[in-house]
């Protein structure tokens, strides 16, 4: 399982903020930010919560790494650090689109195989 600290880094970098970056917003210095993701020092609950809203995530997933209710029940897709909701039918195409995808490439990668 993920500490707390490689959450809170995988959370920025999808948002792709730097250390620096987010240390400004929040007003501390960027030291602090690299303590927190390198679980040597934990946020205040203030803190905590500016971090969650500033990355887009929940309390929940941040603290114990696990989804809250409402994130397991609902489909979304991170395009470009952006989590979009998506309809179960979207959901349903994407999936079948990228099976696809990966049975073409596995095709693709085995027929180069039987030319070398």
């Amino acid at each position: 399982m993920t500490t707390f600290g490689k959450r809170l880094k995988e959370a920025r970098t999808h948002r792709q903020l730097t250390q620096n970056e987010v240390a400004g917003k929040l007003g501390i210095d960027f030291t602090t930010i690299s303590k927190y993701e390198n679980n040597k020092s934990q946020p205040d609950n203030e803190i905590l919560r500016e971090l969650a809203s500033m990355y887009e995530v929940s309390l929940d997933w941040l603290i114990t790494g696990q989804l809250s209710g409402d994130e397991k029940s609902s489909n979304k897709i991170l395009v470009n650090g952006v989590l979009e909701p998506l309809t179960e039918e979207e959901a349903r195409h994407l999936l079948d689109s990228l099976e696809m995808f990966r049975l073409l490439k596995a095709k693709r990668n085995k027929d180069k195989d039987k030319e070398k």
